[in-house]
């Protein structure tokens, strides 16, 4: 009984959390993913993977030629795999959806970000979904709670993990805010720029010398501004160095204007000069005046004041709050694609396609479909792949279970073992008697076999019969034991509210013969040993 209830509810469990998770997750997951190949020579290529085999691989060139290359393998030192940005997602799609046993497949986005609510904050994860897709919108509302709804539709709108709503006191009508982890980024960015000394102050000498360099180097001719080629080759460098680290717009801008105007000229490769239209000087000086004339603390100003529409954060309506469970990841928001994409600065483009299958338990021909249908390029993750440590730990938290409560059985054999022993014992007289007239040790076995076989039989019967009544009827039972403070499966703990049971009449069919099996061979030792004794010293010891 006992082994049948709790594989029941172990089965439940498992049943319960894989389908929470089946509700917002896909089961499958396609990424394309791209490809850095490390040479010996020292080079580094970029591209997709068009072919691999033992001696070689093929790669198609990022923006390059549509014909692939072909990289030897001895040539090779390594190869780093970088995810790519899907951009064509729609005619993707339609590829994917001809496969057999895919049933719809949906572009995803996923990120970190800040959740902010009643000046809380804290960094979650959230997962941007097609809110077009009727089906996902479906998959994701039966797991909403009373009150709720999953129709995000285009709007600012999200739908909020349980947990997370009940850490931040989320309900549904409630605002939050969503803060970009790229607009972070930028703001930090910023506040280390602001940190620095202005570029004319922190370069002064570089400056000073370059417009002295440039007043007394300069030649006019034929109405033209004439420099060394070499010289200004030099300037240019210099101030691209200079853009290349963390520097303030308006200083970029003054930069940019004199690296245009530089090129403007035309290069005499016989003098080895640089040929500029008259006027040209005066313009690189104006620019390095004004260069000189910033005020630190104005530009900062301006630099801080411009950050005020990038940081804003994204304001959405909770319209919905998902059941959640503790015992696999799950984003704490959903948000519809359209802001996950600006979110994440991905507008136009997602980073994975959802498929969702027939049969989510049976995925390997599909998996081998879908990477013949799509390439070498693509990876193709299953929802059991990409959750494979929790998969394992259940089956193996399951076998241990089934394996600790069978010495329950084993133990009710050796009592079923004992008992025998015990009435062996007290019929030796009826033992002796029966070898005298002529009984085989066959018959003897049989008799007390039987017997243990009638016991073993009715107490599996009975063990089974009363499992699953204790199945049918756990919930009152367990309200009865949470009324009296011992509460065997914990809400808080699980995330799950009541006692989740699912009877497989495989196993427990496995359960009552294995239990009659164990019996039957409890009493046939007993009952071997028996039929072996001396008739005559059994009628002689009463």
């Amino acid at each position: 009984m006992v082994l049948i209830v709790v594989l029941a509810v172990m089965a439940g469990f498992e049943r319960e959390v894989k389908s929470r998770l089946l509700g917002f997750s896909p089961h499958i997951e396609l990424r394309k993913e791209g490809v850095i190949v490390t040479t010996r020579d020292g080079g580094m290529i970029a591209g997709t993977l068009s072919e691999r085999s033992p001696s070689a691989i093929s790669l198609r060139l990022d923006g390059g030629m549509e014909t692939p290359i072909a990289i030897r393998t001895e040539e090779i030192i390594s190869i780093a795999k970088t995810p790519l940005l899907i951009r064509e997602w729609g005619s993707l799609q339609e590829r994917v959806e001809t496969v057999a046993e895919v049933t719809e497949s949906y572009a995803q986005l996923r990120d970190f970000t800040i959740l902010e609510k009643s000046d809380r904050f804290a960094p979650i994860e959230f997962r941007a979904i097609d809110t077009s897709n009727e089906q996902q919108v479906a998959a994701l509302g039966e797991l909403i709670l009373d009150g709720g709804s999953a129709d995000m539709g285009f709007d600012e709108r999200a739908v909020v993990a349980e947990s997370t709503a009940k850490n931040f006191d989320i309900s549904v009508g409630d605002r939050i805010l969503l803060h970009s982890a790229r607009n972070l980024q930028q703001m930090a960015d910023s506040w280390k720029i602001t940190d620095k000394e202005l570029v004319a102050k922190e370069h002064a000498d570089l400056f000073d010398q370059a417009r002295r360099d440039l007043v007394q180097k300069m030649v006019l001719k034929e109405g033209n501004e004439v420099f060394d080629w070499e010289f200004l080759a030099g300037l240019a460098d210099a101030i691209d160095g200079l853009q290349a680290g963390k520097i303030r717009p308006s200083e970029q801008e003054i930069l940019n204007a004199i690296l245009i105007i530089l090129h403007e000229g035309t290069r005499n490769e016989e003098s080895s000069t640089y040929v500029l239209e008259a006027g040209s000087l005066k313009r690189i000086l104006d620019q390095l005046d004004l260069l000189e004339q910033m005020d630190r603390e104005v530009e900062d100003g301006r630099l801080l004041r411009g950050l005020r529409e990038v940081a804003l954060p994204r304001e959405l309506e909770v319209v919905g709050i998902f059941r959640t469970s503790q015992h696999v990841m799950h984003p704490a928001v959903f948000v519809p694609l359209a802001t996950g994409q600006e979110l994440k600065n991905m507008e136009g483009g997602v980073e994975a396609i959802g498929v969702r299958v027939t049969d989510p338990y049976r995925l390997e021909e599909v998996q081998a479909l879908l990477e013949k249908e799509l390439g070498p390029s693509w990876s193709v993750r299953s929802w059991q792949d990409q959750n494979r440590a929790w998969v394992d730990l259940i089956a193996r938290e399951r076998m241990m279970m089934y394996f600790a409560l069978s010495f329950i059985v084993l133990v009710s054999a050796f009592c079923i073992m004992a008992v025998i022993f015990t009435i062996t014992i007290m019929k030796k007289q009826e033992i002796g008697v029966m070898k005298a007239l002529g009984a085989t040790p066959f018959q003897v076995i049989r008799v007390f076999t039987f017997q243990g076989s009638i016991v073993g039989l009715i107490g599996a019967l009975l063990g089974v019969g009363l499992g699953l009544l204790v199945v049918r009827f756990r919930d009152p039972i367990y309200q009865m034991l949470k009324g009296v403070g011992f509460d065997v499966f914990p809400q808080e703990f699980h995330g799950i509210d009541g006692l989740p049971a699912h009877v497989n009449m495989q196993e427990v069919a496995t359960v009552g013969i294995g239990a009659s099996i164990l019996c039957v061979i409890a009493a046939l030792i007993p009952a071997f040993l028996t039929s072996r004794r001396d008739p005559a010293r059994c009628l002689r010891n009463y």
